[in-house]
């Protein structure tokens, strides 16, 4: 067995623990096996502070003591890293150290290059992804050894500068549709100042973009007569300060409460999530005030949308990695995970998503 460095989940990860409803007692979906497993998430930059809180209850003294016997232990690798900043995942009885950043392996930055990093581990058979973080449910391309747990509903609407051209709008869904696709330029089109409009997307392979650009705008606005700028999503920081004012970006609604409520790093840049009607929910997709925001939109939002946390059967630590993240076939509340068997209620909501409710008493919905 290979030597294991011991190594806690990261800044991320490290700020939720004030945040967490720690797990009591919980039966496993899988026994201990004995082993010291390292088991990596990666992928979704909208879950990846969420995934930080689950995580961390994993590795959690009360886990340990409960569950986590072996105890495995449990890493959130970021999406991001800064100019030579790198992230280490340690080894353990299935794989070497892997380190991301600063020249080396690049971290999987969204949904897409999460499930791929996943693929590609569970095809080598390596052990060095186990979890993929993925803000988009199963695709064509998806293998049918995945297994997608979605534990939470986030919803995606529009974000602009609280204090820019597009403060305080609503836009209807065919005016947003109308921005993205060209055919409205300016932000006196829809009621706001006169200042051409500096039209936002996720990066390539975000899960936010694909379902904002397929689900709500129903059109990919790369093909239509407009220009596209992209942003890391949900950060607003990442939007050139020239072009906040006049920007409109897609924007997490969890992510947008989570940076609200302090449980994870501010990055919104002075954006609002807005009201976007016409769309199966009218009013303000958020309630409360700083430090107490709560999601106010509906399953029926057209941009509502489950997350989700995907494993494979495939993996060296599949079952290691269910232990945190899902439940098998025929489990109930008081057998499947933490997450699944609903003990994250709180740390869900706080994190700005909506809980989800499954079968037999479950917080997850396999699919």
């Amino acid at each position: 067995m290979r030597a294991r460095t011991t190594r806690f989940l990261g800044a991320t990860a490290i700020a939720a623990c004030a945040c967490l409803t720690l797990t009591g007692t919980a039966s496993a979906v899988a026994p201990a096996n004995g082993l010291e497993e390292v088991i990596a998430a990666a992928g979704s930059d909208t879950t990846v502070d969420i995934t930080g809180a689950i995580l961390a209850n994993a590795n959690s003294a009360a886990a340990k003591a409960a569950w986590n016997t072996d105890p495995d232990n449990y890493v959130n690798v970021p999406p991001v890293l800064a100019a030579g900043q790198t992230f280490t995942v340690p080894a353990d009885p299935f794989a070497d150290a892997v380190t991301y950043g600063s020249g080396g392996v690049p971290v999987p930055n969204g949904s897409s290059q999460g499930k791929a990093a996943l693929k590609a581990s569970a095809e080598a058979g390596d052990g060095k992804i186990d979890i993929a973080r993925s803000s988009s449910a199963r695709s064509s391309s998806d293998p049918a050894s995945f297994e997608f747990f979605a534990f939470a509903t986030d919803g995606v609407t529009w974000s602009s500068s609280a204090t820019g051209s597009g403060a305080g709008l609503t836009l209807t869904l065919a005016q947003l549709r109308g921005i993205y696709d060209g055919s409205i330029t300016n932000w006196n089109q829809v009621g706001g100042a006169n200042s051409p409009i500096a039209v936002y997307l996720p990066q390539t392979g975000s899960g936010t973009l694909s379902f904002f650009t397929g689900t709500v705008l129903g059109f990919d606005p790369t093909t239509k007569p407009v220009t596209v700028k992209r942003f890391q999503e949900h950060d607003g920081n990442s939007i050139p300060a020239a072009d906040r004012a006049t920007a409109i970006a897609p924007f997490s609604i969890a992510q947008w409460i989570a940076q609200g409520n302090a449980v994870t790093a501010d990055k919104r840049a002075g954006f609002t999530v807005n009201p976007l009607t016409g769309a199966g929910f009218n009013g303000s997709p958020v309630s409360g005030s700083a430090g107490s925001y709560t999601p106010a939109f509906t399953t029926a939002f057209l941009g509502s949308r489950s997350v989700y946390n995907v494993v494979d059967s495939r993996t060296p630590s599949y079952d290691q990695a269910k232990r945190a993240v899902g439940f098998d076939a025929g489990d109930s509340a008081s057998t499947a995970s933490p997450l699944c068997g609903g003990q994250l209620a709180t740390t869900i909501q706080r994190y700005g998503f909506l809980t989800v409710s499954g079968p037999n008493g479950l917080s997850c919905v396999k699919s």
